[in-house]
């Protein structure tokens, strides 16, 4: 025994050789940098230069309310991560945001504008892409012609000039150039050819994170992109994830494994029964007295410790 006092408190990125060592090989800049060191981690606070700003967004499925969130800000160019308890209402948050899903009410806004009831897909076409815990690559189609299907402003789209070929051959080809850039920077190129369906789960994460770069977004929504992903990949994703923010484009993820919250995260939100309940830097969020009684009930009084899998447990003095 060690004799320490247990503390009210979620251990965050302890496990050797884990997600704090996760994308090492990848250093990148962080704009974002001190951004948050005087801003107080309470629900709904106000951030510098918020990108999407959610207000008394509401769903419920029959009785059951699923999200009830009064007022979210999300800090344009930084990683945002959300968090929470299984059931939280994470996803179904993620779903009304993105235009998968229709809130009973509330109202979200994207640089300022609107975004209530426009659909995914224009939405994507307004800088917000996502991508989903499950994948969703055509399986029998290859990387590359995945790829392409991302890009924006295909001429060849519109039955009337798809049978005209000079007018959209030329897009076409530089379509197939972007594809195969992003291909590239995802150390993918060897897979172009290949029928997506053949592809590991962890491969197929990163041609759906490639593909969502396809239309240049600004904001990037990541549900779960880690979930069920070899190590080895784990430590790719990361870096590409950071790389996202180094280009200045802004990053809000679902994730359930603390350690990967710790490394890439600039500002937590954590959710817990469709509310969001904290907000702060990772490093302050794990003492947050809320947190702890949202994993493990008020009445607990011992550190909590995330530090092998996803599935809080108390931590050991022995």
């Amino acid at each position: 025994m060690t004799g320490n006092e247990p503390t009210n408190e979620i251990v965050l990125g302890v496990t050797a050789g884990g997600g704090g060592a996760a994308g090492a090989e990848m250093e990148h800049d962080n704009p974002v940098a001190g951004l948050f060191d005087d801003i107080e981690g309470t629900p709904g606070v106000a951030k510098p230069d918020p990108i999407l700003v959610a207000k008394g967004v509401r769903r419920s499925f029959g009785g059951l309310v699923a999200v009830d969130v009064d007022y979210l800000e999300v800090q344009r160019g930084a990683i945002t991560a959300l968090i929470g308890p299984n059931g939280a209402g994470k996803t179904t948050f993620f779903n009304l945001l993105t235009g998968f899903d229709k809130a009973d009410t509330g109202h979200v806004e994207l640089n300022g504008d609107s975004i209530d009831g426009v659909a995914s897909y224009k939405l994507a076409s307004r800088g917000m892409v996502r991508t989903f815990q499950l994948t969703k690559a055509l399986s029998k189609l290859s990387v590359l012609e995945n790829m392409k299907l991302g890009a924006k402003d295909q001429g060849g789209e519109s039955m009337a000039k798809a049978l005209i070929t000079p007018l959209w051959r030329r897009r076409e080809n530089e379509v197939e150039e972007q594809a195969r850039g992003l291909l590239d920077r995802f150390n993918l190129t060897h897979m172009s050819d290949e029928f997506a369906g053949t592809l590991s789960g962890g491969q197929r994460k990163l041609v759906e994170m490639a593909r969502a770069l396809m239309t240049d977004p600004e904001l990037v929504m990541l549900d779960e992109p880690m979930a069920g992903v070899n190590p080895a990949l784990t430590q790719s994703l990361l870096g590409h994830v950071k790389q996202l923010r180094a280009e200045k484009r802004t990053v809000i993820f679902v994730e359930h494994d603390m350690d990967v919250v710790r490394d890439i995260s600039d500002w937590v939100v954590v959710m817990a029964e469709g509310r969001i309940i904290a907000e702060g830097t990772p490093e302050s969020i794990g003492k947050n007295q809320a947190v702890v009684d949202a994993y493990l009930g008020s009445s607990h009084d011992s550190a909590l410790d995330f530090s092998d899998d996803d599935t809080p447990s108390e931590a050991s003095d022995a």
